[in-house]
């Protein structure tokens, strides 16, 4: 009994020896990696790394000074959102039913020729074309469609279910120029549906940014009035929202709307461009006397074109 005592005695302390080793060793090897320093910058370095965190500083100024002390409104996608002096006020459906009704109806010949470009007679499969055609026939005309845009949601529907049927009982290559004219064909009846969406979004558009203009007693004309837009790189140019609020707060004042691509959709990223480009603004006044100079490149100008043309004649 003794020996074995002594046994589990011995293997006691072996084993707290070497938790002991391990701890000093984990322990040494922290103080090591801690005690490794960064490698020092050059005072140029420094100078630079300054720069950086001061610009950052009044970017985030620029921020808290626009909404703190003026208004700004944020459009993205279905989403219509007011920070006036502080506070927030967000409306989360600003794009009527009808608008996504005239939209799903639009889609309609679009994804007609989507399934018959996208399939040959290889790949193209009874069942999909038959879903679709059956949905078609199902389809009832939403009541919040207008009687004027009816009669063209209804060819609409017709010349696609033709189409489709034709399709399903040829099971043979697709003709192409049958497709393109059935899409030509339509764009009549499109065109009508197109305005009436348009006309909807921006009468309910209008109907909220217009009650905030009155609740708020905002000046349309102030310079601390501001829009940012989210949308998609193909909808930049003509945009509708961008036009509206062209219209809303004057052509002198278009600089006033950042367009911010949706690939940047969060919201910090969002307003960190926001800042940026009204803090570039700034900047470029007070060094160049021009608003825009750096919303161009700065290493740009009449002298670097003139060596490009030189370097390569």
């Amino acid at each position: 009994m003794e020996k074995l005592f002594y046994i589990l005695l011995c293997v006691g302390s072996l084993v707290g020896c070497i938790a002991l080793g391990t701890y000093w060793i984990y322990r040494e090897s922290r103080t090591v990696t801690v005690k490794i320093s960064q490698p020092s910058l050059t005072s140029l370095q420094e100078l630079n790394k300054e720069f950086h965190r001061q610009y950052s500083k009044a970017r985030d100024n620029v921020w808290h000074s626009e909404t703190e002390h003026g208004s700004i409104i944020i459009v993205n996608g279905s989403s219509l959102t007011l920070i006036h002096r502080g506070s927030r006020h967000s409306v989360h459906t600003a794009i009527p039913q009808v608008y996504d009704d005239l939209k799903s109806i639009a889609h309609i010949p679009l994804t007609t020729y989507l399934l018959l470009l996208n399939n040959n007679s290889s790949t193209l499969t009874d069942d999909t074309l038959e879903q679709y055609w059956q949905h078609l026939n199902n389809l009832e005309i939403p009541d919040s469609i207008d009687l004027n845009e009816q009669p063209s949601v209804k060819r609409i529907i017709d010349a696609s279910q033709r189409l489709l049927q034709k399709q399903i009982n040829n099971k043979g290559s697709i003709d192409r120029n049958q497709l393109i004219q059935f899409c030509r064909d339509l764009v009549g009846d499109l065109v009508p549906l197109f305005n009436a969406a348009a006309i909807a979004q921006l009468n309910k558009m209008h109907e909220i940014v217009q009650g905030w203009i009155n609740e708020h007693n905002i000046d349309r004309q102030d310079s601390s009035f501001k829009v940012i837009l989210i949308g998609a790189r193909t909808a930049r140019q003509n945009n509708i929202q961008a036009t509206y609020f062209e219209r809303l707060l004057g052509v002198e004042r278009q600089k006033h709307i950042a367009y911010i691509e949706e690939i940047f959709n969060n919201e910090l990223r969002v307003f960190s461009i926001f800042s940026t480009w009204f803090l570039d603004e700034q900047i470029g006044v007070t060094f160049f006397n021009d608003q825009d100079r750096m919303h161009r490149d700065l290493l740009m100008n009449d002298h670097v074109h003139q060596y490009i043309e030189q370097l390569i004649p």
